[in-house]
């Protein structure tokens, strides 16, 4: 089973994919992962931000897996990709489509990978849009500008910084909505839910709800009512 987990940042999607995750017994895969080293390796090796080409073959050598991201067979920690100037970074690089492109095919083939050991929950921003138009499960997380900025200021221990981590989000939302190449946007199909007002408890709940029916829904149709062997695969979905 494969559930797509979109949204901007701050819109609890990380903490929500995780939970989840772990209750369905699936892998967890954080495709900005991916952005973030490719940010992090050009910032170190001095390349240019604009230079799509240079970018690209840069995340030719960039892995996904459930324990994070990789760079020419090296893991890189956490710590290192989540720092103010490589999420700056990311944000810019995310936009040429000559990454974009070829880190697509990499996080679709991570997640393929685990359709074997049961599926995988990926989170992203273009999950449901263009890396997995096909998952069974397709969630758009939402909150408002100023609730996602306070959750991002108190996850990176940054809340005297409040008002300038609103405005880079606001950048961010701008930048990412107006793209050419896989512009955030709800797939079609999406579960939009909007966290604003919710508890990390309350969207994880409805979305491992919504999995869950998803899953019988997917067995139901492989299988087929009982002695009826021509039951289609791909019978219709019961409407939410």
């Amino acid at each position: 089973m494969l559930v797509a987990i979109d949204g901007p940042a701050g819109s609890g999607k990380s903490s929500v994919a995780r939970a989840v995750a772990e209750r369905l017994g699936l892998v967890n895969l954080n495709t900005g992962a991916t952005y973030r080293a490719v940010a992090l390796v050009a910032l170190e090796e001095n390349l240019d931000l604009d230079d799509g080409v240079a970018l690209a073959a840069v995340g030719a050598r960039v892995d996904l897996a459930a324990t994070g991201a990789s760079y020419a067979g090296e893991p890189i920690p956490e710590d290192a990709l989540r720092t103010p100037e490589v999420s700056a970074a990311a944000s810019r690089v995310s936009a040429h489509p000559e990454l974009r492109e070829i880190l697509v095919e990499r996080q679709r083939a991570a997640a393929r990978a685990t359709e074997a050991s049961g599926g995988a929950v990926v989170e992203g921003r273009d999950i449901g849009t263009v890396v997995l138009p096909e998952a069974d499960l397709k969630v758009f997380l939402l909150a408002s500008p100023e609730e996602r900025a306070r959750r991002r200021a108190l996850q990176t221990g940054r809340e005297e910084e409040l008002e300038r981590i609103r405005k880079a989000m606001q950048t961010r939302d701008k930048r990412d909505s107006e793209r050419e190449t896989s512009p955030l946007k709800p797939a079609p199909g999406a579960v939009v839910l909007d966290t604003t007002s919710l508890s990390l408890e309350g969207v994880v709940s409805r979305v491992v709800e919504l999995a869950r029916e998803r899953r019988g829904e997917r067995r139901s149709a492989v299988e087929g009512p009982p002695g009826d062997e021509a039951s289609p695969r791909n019978a219709p979905r019961r409407a939410l």
